[in-house]
């Protein structure tokens, strides 16, 4: 069985003007590889893509359902089972910094989606829920204009145990502009597929949360021209028989660009979960620094990580390049005391978890999400 069901996608395609490209860019996804397998950590096969290719899933518009989500000063989009609330979305199948061909599922999530177009500063919450069993695609486009500032909330729930969201996003921070991204996806046991791409001319702080997911797939990668500065900070937690795989790539092309990243993860019962990166500093880019530090824990026995952050350095005159992984398995002494201390397991396994997770230098919004998904994940 194929990821998706053949009728239903070719029944949803009659709702585009545009059906012939579309059908195109569908036929691309079926001749596509889900992936070159190769033993480098950073691109090895570790998403068990066999696991979404037998979904079988349908794609159509599922009746609306009272999960309307907003964040307080924010302007706010709600894509609810396929439901564009506000109508906000434009038939456009295009995307100006991701090619189909990038990943077999982006040519899919391109065939299928409609398109949100954010092309000034501000404060945006993009809500994308689906609880029923269907596939959910959605195609983002982010342009931030010079000396403009932007808050962007991406927040993907999947909570149907068949149903899937999947994402294209790219973000354009052009000179002198801030943006400050977060992007969550969530799921309860369920599946995902996230795509992000970043063109980096002025300044962009990002925050990767991913938690949940029967199998779970986040690439973020992010390309700094000359002087601009990035920094991620990527969290995935997985439980159950969770398996979520976040890859956080960074590019420097220009000189005197700058990014660091810190990457977690937590494993927990019988999952597997993988955060992984790459820092690339190209043979033109003089004079630029970056880090890259990887960590992680498993709690219980049955539970596995593997934090893999890698430096690429292709120029003998850089500033500072470092990279850094460990990971370590939370002592049952540990778990035991806090048990004797008049707390049940779950609780303190969720207090070993939070303290993990959780940074000093979080924003309210961050620490509010981090929260809801321990929630949800009954912690």
């Amino acid at each position: 069985m194929p990821l998706l069901d053949i009728e239903s996608s070719k029944q949803y395609l009659n709702f585009f003007n545009d059906k012939s490209s579309r059908e195109e860019l569908f036929l691309l996804y079926e001749r596509l590889p889900f992936q070159v397998i190769n033993d480098s950590p950073t691109v090895k096969h570790y998403t068990r893509w066999s696991v979404l290719d037998s979904l079988n899933l349908k794609i159509e518009k599922s009746p609306l359902k009272n999960v309307i989500k907003e964040q307080q000063g924010y302007t706010t989009f709600q894509i609810i089972n396929n439901n564009d609330i506000q109508g906000k979305l434009d038939d456009s199948f295009t995307n100006s910094l991701i090619s189909p061909e990038e990943h077999k599922l982006v040519a899919l999530t391109l065939s299928l989606s409609k398109k949100l177009t954010i092309n000034k500063g501000g404060k945006y919450f993009i809500h994308h829920y689906t609880d029923e069993d269907i596939f959910s695609p959605l195609n983002i486009e982010i342009n931030i204009p010079e000396n403009e500032s932007a808050d962007i909330i991406y927040y993907s729930e999947s909570l149907g145990q068949k149903s899937m969201n999947s994402a294209v996003l790219s973000i354009l921070s052009n000179e002198n502009s801030t943006v400050n991204l977060t992007m969550v996806t969530k799921g309860n046991n369920s599946y995902n597929f996230t795509y992000s791409k970043a063109k980096v001319k002025g300044y962009l702080n990002s925050y990767i949360i991913s938690s949940g997911f029967s199998e779970g797939h986040l690439e973020y990668h992010s390309y700094l021209e000359e002087g601009a500065q990035a920094f991620f900070n990527s969290r995935a937690l997985g439980v159950s028989k969770n398996n979520i795989d976040v890859l956080t790539n960074v590019y420097h092309e220009g000189k005197k660009s700058v990014s660091n990243g810190f990457m977690k993860a937590v494993a927990a019962g019988s999952s597997f979960v993988i955060t992984r990166g790459d820092a690339r500093i190209n043979e033109e880019a003089y004079d630029c620094s970056t880090s890259i530090i990887g960590r992680a824990i498993m709690i219980g026995k049955e539970a596995s990580a593997v934090v893999a952050p890698m430096l690429e350095v292709r120029t003998g005159k850089v500033i500072t390049a470092k990279h850094s992984a460990a990971v370590s398995r939370v002592p049952e002494d540990l778990i035991f005391y806090l048990q004797n201390r008049g707390f049940d397991k779950k609780t303190a396994e969720g207090m070993i978890i939070r303290g993990f997770l959780e940074d000093e230098g979080d924003s309210d919004i961050v620490k509010k999400l981090i929260n809801e998904i321990m929630s949800t994940l009954g912690y």
